[in-house]
Parts: C-alpha cells; structure tokens; sequence
C-alpha cells in the first residue's frame, strides 16, 4: 500500500513536470527569430522592441518613408518603438551605428564603402534611393548647356565626399579639375550661384534646386546636368547596420524592413500628405518646401518604370558603379570589397516575400 501511494506521488510529480516543460517549450517557439511570426505576436506582452534609426541629415522629406511608417503605426504593427534621430553636419551616421548608439543608419553609399575599407563591420542591407538626385544647376545666362562648358568656370562644391560625381562628370567629358576649371567650396544655400559668384552649383533635386525655384527663378531660367543623364552617378541614401547587431537581430530588422517599405510605399503614392507627416514631426523648413522634396524624394525612390513592390531593392550594377567611380576618383584608396559580408540583399528579400 505504501509502495502503491509512492508510485501515485510520483506520477503526479511527473505529470506537473511535463505540462510545466510542454508551456515552456510553446513560449520558445513563438519567440524564436524567423519563426515567421508577426511583430505583435512576439510581444504578446504588449512590450514592443526598441529601435534606434540615425539619419543622415536634419528631419526632412529625404526621409518622409519613416516619419510615415511611424506615424501610421506601421512599426508598432510589427512589434517595434522606433526612435528616429536627426543628423548634422557634426553627426556621422557610420560612427553613430558603429559604435552602437543607432542600431540602423541612413547614409550615402559611398561614404559608407570608405568606412568598410576601413575595416569597420557596417553592412548595407537596403537601398532606398535608386537615382542620384545630385545636379549641377547654372543660369541659362551663363552658357552651360553642356559638360563641357564647364571649362573656364567657377563651380561650386560641397566637398566632403560630395564631389566624385562632378570629378567623374568632368574627367567624362576631357576636363581637368585642377587647370580647365575653379573649383569653389559652396555653402548651404543657394546665395552664390543667385548673386553670380559662382557659374555653376551643386544641388539636389529635392532641396536646392527647389531653392533656386523659391527665390524666383523658372525652370526656364536655369540649365541642369544630371549625374543619371550623364553616366556618372552614385548611390546615395541606403540602410546600414553593424554586423555584430544583425547577427543578433535579423527578424528584428526584417520587421523594421517591412515597416519601413510600406511607410516609403505610401509616401510616394502620395507626396502631399508625406510632406505634411514630415512637417508635423519636425518644422525645421516650411511645409510648402517639406511638400515639394517629397514630390522629387519620390522621384528617386520609385523612378519612371520601377514597381513599388521593389522598394528598397539593391541594384549591384549601380553598387559596382559607385564603387568603381569612388576608388577612381580618390574616395577610397583600394578598391571596395563587394561581398555578402559587405552589401547583402537577403533580409530585404526576406521583408518583401508574398
């Protein structure tokens, strides 16, 4: 009888043990990274998961795709509390996400190639930008409608890793940077081409030039090169991570992804309202401009024939491309190193599969 009681025990105890194991192995299952499992289901909790998102410059409509994603609720869907935080000409986002104060960063790939070649472990797991909105914008007055009418002019230049596409643009076309032209550093406004100090300027398609509209002057009234047009051009804002952290975080990141494609996928079917995100979120320029960067922001990332199901696709030609021209032009003193371990498309095929 005592034999028999302490058998029963036993069974008991042994019955707990396996309910108590079978719970925690259902707990695992829904947690586990790549389990294919919603961002809500994995916090079931209601504790959503912290990501830190560094831009490249001051919040503006460059960037419209994730002040949309997140103020629609797009990351919070996939489990996510973003936190966006703005650059400046003091703030390198490859020194902010390598040192692990911004799990993403947005940058110019360019610039990030020279801190691969570095040998620092950042990796390019998305571009969002699939033109250069880099342009050289002169006065029709000046006589420039060619590349080759640089010659003997006063360009200007924001240097700073801005300035491979004109070296390419003019070695292009048979000019010398250093003797068939002057090149001249170049503020943030657009004061020294309007007051004729310069010949020619950079700008970009969704800021300066926007600029250079607002102060008056027509379409007509201006002659623009476009690097795209003239085969010099180099990609500019894509995604980047530490390698160390996506090893860590690659369902986090996919979810991100997702979040992030469906917030730039609505910006650019509908610029206005985008540009009206972006102002409420930050009023650094006045909504009027906020809307038009956001018409020409989405110009770059769903241009003329591209599916908006490919947002944020890698085009490798275009990586080769920039690469090359970086190493040519003195960017990067060896050539770039394009591998998995450096430019990888594998999360965002995994964020845009049916």
């Amino acid at each position: 009888m005592k034999k028999s009681k302490l058998t029963s025990v036993l069974a008991v105890i042994m019955l707990i043990l396996l309910v108590a194991t079978g719970c925690s192995s259902g707990t695992s299952a829904t947690s586990t990274p790549g389990a294919g499992t919603s961002g809500a289901e994995k916090n079931a909790s209601g504790k959503l998961d912290k990501v830190t998102l560094q831009l490249k410059w001051l919040p503006q409509s460059q960037f419209m795709g994730y002040y949309v994603a997140k103020a629609k609720g797009y990351y919070k869907d996939e489990g996510i509390d973003l936190e966006i935080l703005p650059g400046g000409s003091d703030i390198i986002p490859e020194q902010q996400v390598y040192n692990g104060v911004a799990d993403i960063g947005v940058t110019w790939v360019s610039s990030l190639m020279k801190y691969q070649s570095q040998g620092w472990g950042l990796v390019q797991v998305g571009q969002i930008f699939q033109k250069s909105a880099m342009l050289l914008v002169s006065k029709t007055s000046a006589g420039i409608n060619s590349a080759a009418d640089l010659k003997g002019k006063k360009v200007g230049s924001w240097f700073g890793g801005n300035e491979y596409e004109i070296y390419a643009l003019l070695e292009a076309n048979g000019l010398k940077k250093d003797t068939d032209l002057k090149l001249v550093q170049q503020d943030y406004t657009m004061n020294q081409l309007l007051n004729n100090e310069i010949d020619a300027a950079s700008a970009m398609t969704y800021n300066e030039y926007g600029l250079l509209l607002e102060s008056g002057l027509k379409d007509s009234d201006l002659h623009v090169i476009n690097m795209n047009d003239a085969g010099v051009a180099m990609l500019e804002d894509c995604l980047f991570v530490n390698s160390d952290w996506i090893a860590k975080n690659q369902d986090l990141y996919v979810r991100f992804l997702k979040a992030s494609i469906k917030g730039w996928a609505e910006a650019c079917a509908d610029p206005e309202a985008a540009g009206k995100v972006v102002f409420d979120a930050d009023q650094s320029v006045s909504l009027s401009h906020q809307v038009y960067m956001a018409k020409e922001v989405a110009k770059l990332v769903v241009p003329k024939d591209f599916d908006p199901a490919n947002i944020g696709y890698i085009d490798m030609d275009a990586i080769k491309q920039t690469a090359d021209l970086a190493h040519k032009y003195g960017l990067l003193t060896k050539p770039a190193v394009i591998s998995e371990d450096t430019v990888t498309s594998k999360y965002w095929k995994e964020a845009t599969a049916k």
